[in-house]
């Protein structure tokens, strides 16, 4: 068991715009990430409310950081004014205290978010 790092390769370092970084990236896709520092609000689908920090954002989801463990459902409610930030989202994974939400479909009102489920 001790030996199992003792083979290990350094992985190569891959120069930007280089042919190995477009080739990493046809492999693993995901959309450019903004990096952000805004509170934002949570709700489960039970009703339990909770804050984050968003990390950073990208046009598909965000990836918010929890101050300790969050079990949340996989459905929740966001909202974050700061990002123009209100409405559905799912989430995608979580890892510790991190946690990737994808945001679904359009913002709601702002009537809809304030309603309890």
């Amino acid at each position: 068991m001790f030996g199992l790092f003792k083979n290990r390769k350094e992985l190569p370092e891959i120069e930007p715009g280089s042919a190995s970084e477009s080739q990493l990236r046809a492999v693993l896709p995901r959309a450019e990430r903004e990096n952000c520092y805004k509170e934002i609000h949570v709700i489960s689908s039970t009703g339990y409310h909770t804050r984050g920090i968003v990390i950073d954002q990208s046009d598909s989801g965000i990836r918010i950081r929890f101050q300790s463990h969050e079990s949340l459902t996989d459905y929740v409610t966001l909202n974050c004014p700061e990002l123009n930030i209100k409405g559905a989202g799912r989430v995608a994974w979580q890892d510790g205290v991190d946690m990737g939400i994808e945001i679904l479909g359009r913002p709601q009102t702002e009537n809809a978010f304030d309603s309890d489920f």
